[in-house]
């Protein structure tokens, strides 16, 4: 048998007794090489947005949590804030001020907190099965999932949530072996700072309390209520700790207590409505099918963790129905007991009151902690296999698996976030299941258009994602190249979109594309020339510093000369509409209501002149109140109010027809793609109504007959 030289065995040593350290630290290295990778996801300005709030409210801002959460972000309230508002202080310790310095930030720590649920993974195994080659494979799992390895870095609700639930997991062995109060006390703060992540971590709560209880309950049988004590010590040591760090960690419950209560049954049924691609069809919450969950979870999880978790769950019921006597009394089997059922009882409760789930399975991330302990049952029960060979077979065949992982994160970098496993046909993958949800992708697409646009100022928009997609990934551009960035609503140089038809480029995993760029340049240059020939044909509107125009669907301000300081300015534009009272509601969602534009995101220069071009709104309007605001303040601004004609012309449509229902409140009409409630004689309560209207996928024959079945309603 060959032995290593001497002068490699102190390095040999090192590494059999430090390998976790060493495994880690290459990650840390390999997650600061490849962090600029990643874009930023939907979900990360608001995440901000919470973690900033709190921030400004435990530094005496009394008002900060009302004034923050006003209007559409107030559901942002009910998600705790433990780890955002660490990331906050960082911000504001190192005085960070450029988004990309910030959102790097946050990427990183995001990303070295998972690591850090991987390192506890490697504690719990380790101290569950005392083999150093069993953890270190364990915790090559938890960090190996290519989704969640990627989510590890611009998705901070979901992550951290599943390193915390590790760390609690561990703290939980670790006070039942160490049965102490201050064990259960510490294992109290890490419950409490779990569920301070996403208020669901209260689900581990009564499951270690009532494994107290049952202590507790046994003792006083077999020994007295006086051997009892220590069990409803550590009860109560678990139960204050638990409840005092949720209390202290959150502090909207600072201001009131019960608002955990109206968090949890906000989040339980969460109020959003997104359609999530499922086997070739778009579903949505209430109408998820059961294996919704179950489903997603077995195509994108690596096979080697499934095959291992259920390996596990045969020893475990193994061990169980060996010792089935006391295995409450076994902490080895009760932590394999509890792990399993955090495992399948948060799935079942999800299947039985029907939660809101959508984007894969990325709110039940946390289920791959308990997933990656039973899978440390199963290599413990690979490592007990009784005859030498097969067991080292078992094992290499477990390494050679966590490799093949390594090398599919590898070619599908930085893309991870894609991966499905080999139980998936690949073939029209992007037709049967969701891809390319979070918009990071927008980052390198960005890239590649100011590759293909190295100079001068360039503009973008996006096709099929909303516009704040390309904004916030805009965000991780370097300042110069950023400056030189617009993301313009009008007729961008540029159109980010998930496909499309002879694209500038695009990017594709599986060969399923997942972003693409389509260089407008062309047809954008065009577009401002109509809009300004069509200006130049007719008198403006209003002269001032900017000439005026309203034509057709569009709003344009044209300068026959104009210097780089015109371009520095912002216009305004309040929208008057006929019936103030039953349109206020579209005038908030198009955002053209009291809005200012910058140039840059609506104008070109043409030669020596300035264009901007607005589309109009699709209400019927009265009058356009315009007006400038250039961006220096010593010089005049200008406004003016423009009537505008031809709102009537949807009544007069609907006069030459019958209406397809007549209530006693207004008739209704159709005409084309326009629906028109219309009362002769009406005075000011009617406009002061409000009119439901539900829209469902009818033959457009039905209308006409049977309006209240095709969902129309008044």
């Amino acid at each position: 048998m060959r032995t290593l030289p001497d002068s490699l065995a102190p390095a040999a040593r090192f590494l059999a007794c430090h390998s976790a350290l060493v495994a880690l630290a290459l990650f840390a290295a390999i997650g600061v090489f490849v962090l600029d990778d990643y874009g930023v996801s939907t979900d990360e300005g608001s995440q901000r947005v919470n973690g900033s709030i709190s921030l400004d409210y435990i530094l005496g801002d009394e008002d900060a949590l009302t004034e923050g959460y006003a209007g559409n972000r107030y559901v942002d309230a009910f998600y705790g804030v433990a780890f955002e508002v660490p990331l906050a202080a960082v911000e504001r310790l190192l005085r960070l001020e450029d988004p990309r310095a910030i959102y790097l930030s946050r990427h990183l720590i995001a990303h070295l907190f998972f690591l850090v649920g991987g390192f506890f993974a490697w504690l719990l195994a380790y101290r569950l099965f005392g083999s150093r080659l069993v953890a270190l494979l364990a915790m090559l799992l938890f960090l190996l999932h290519p989704r969640i390895y990627a989510h590890s870095f611009f998705n901070t609700k979901d992550i951290p949530f599943l390193s915390m639930f590790m760390i609690a997991l561990y703290l939980t062995h670790r006070a039942f072996r160490r049965d102490s109060a201050w064990a259960f006390a510490l294992c109290g703060a890490g419950v409490g700072l779990l569920a301070d992540i996403r208020i669901i971590g209260v689900i581990l709560f009564p499951a270690v309390l009532g494994m107290l209880v049952w202590d507790a309950i046994r003792a006083a049988i077999r020994d007295g209520w006086v051997e009892a004590k220590r069990a409803f010590a550590n009860a109560g040591a678990f139960s204050i700790a638990s409840a005092a760090t949720f209390y202290a960690a959150w502090p909207a419950l600072w201001r009131d207590p019960l608002f955990a209560i109206e968090a949890f049954e906000t989040l339980s049924s969460h109020p959003l409505y997104i359609s999530t691609l499922f086997r070739g069809e778009a579903v949505r919450w209430p109408n998820l099918t059961w294996d919704y969950i179950p489903t997603w979870a077995l195509i994108t999880t690596p096979p080697l963790a499934l095959a291992l978790a259920a390996v596990g769950i045969g020893h475990l019921a193994r061990l169980c129905a060996a010792r089935w006597r006391d295995m409450f009394a076994n902490s080895t089997a009760r932590f394999g007991l509890l792990t399993a059922a955090c495992l399948t009882l948060p799935v079942a409760a999800a299947i039985l009151l029907n939660s809101n789930l959508y984007n894969g399975w990325r709110q039940m991330y946390f289920l791959y902690a308990p997933t990656c302990v039973l899978a440390a049952f199963g290599l413990r029960a690979l490592a007990a296999l009784p005859k030498p060979r097969l067991r080292a077979a078992a094992l290499a065949l477990a390494a050679f698996g966590v490799a093949a992982i390594a090398v599919q994160m590898v070619r599908v970098h930085p893309y991870q976030n894609e991966y499905f496993n080999f139980l998936v046909d690949k073939s029209g993958l992007a037709d049967r299941w969701q891809m390319a949800y979070w918009g990071v992708s927008h980052k390198e697409a960005l890239e590649r258009m100011l590759e293909l646009h190295p100079q001068g100022r360039v503009s973008v928009n996006s096709r099929d994602y909303d516009i704040h997609t390309p904004i916030r990934n805009l965000w991780l551009i370097p300042r110069e190249e950023r400056r030189r960035t617009s993301i313009n609503r009008y007729a961008a140089d540029f159109y980010i979109d998930r496909t499309a038809e002879n694209p500038a480029w695009t990017r594709d995993v599986y060969g399923a594309p997942i972003v693409s760029l389509v260089d407008n340049r062309d047809a954008a240059w065009a577009a401002y020339l109509d809009a300004y020939s069509a200006a130049q044909q007719r008198q403006p509107d209003f002269r001032a510093h900017f000439d005026v125009y309203v034509d057709g669907g569009l709003l344009i301000y044209t300068k026959e000369s104009c210097a780089e300081s015109d371009t520095l300015g912002t216009f305004t534009v309040l929208a008057r509409p006929v019936h103030p009272h039953a349109v206020a509601d579209y005038m908030r969602d198009d955002g053209f209501a009291d809005k200012r534009f910058r140039f840059w995101d609506y104008g070109k220069i043409l030669g020596d002149a300035c264009i901007i071009a607005l589309r109009m709104p699709t209400y019927p309007l009265e009058s356009l109140n315009v007006a400038y605001y250039p961006a220096d303040e010593g010089r005049d601004t200008w406004s003016a109010d423009i009537p505008m004609n031809g709102h009537l012309a949807a009544y007069s449509a609907a006069q030459g027809s019958e209406p397809l229902v007549r209530t006693s409140g207004f008739d209704i009409y159709r005409d084309g793609d326009t629906l028109a409630f219309i009362k002769e004689d009406c005075g000011e309560e009617y406009t002061r109504g409000r009119f439901l209207l539900s829209i469902f996928p009818v033959d457009r024959n039905d209308l006409s007959k049977r309006p209240r079945d095709a969902g129309l309603e008044h």
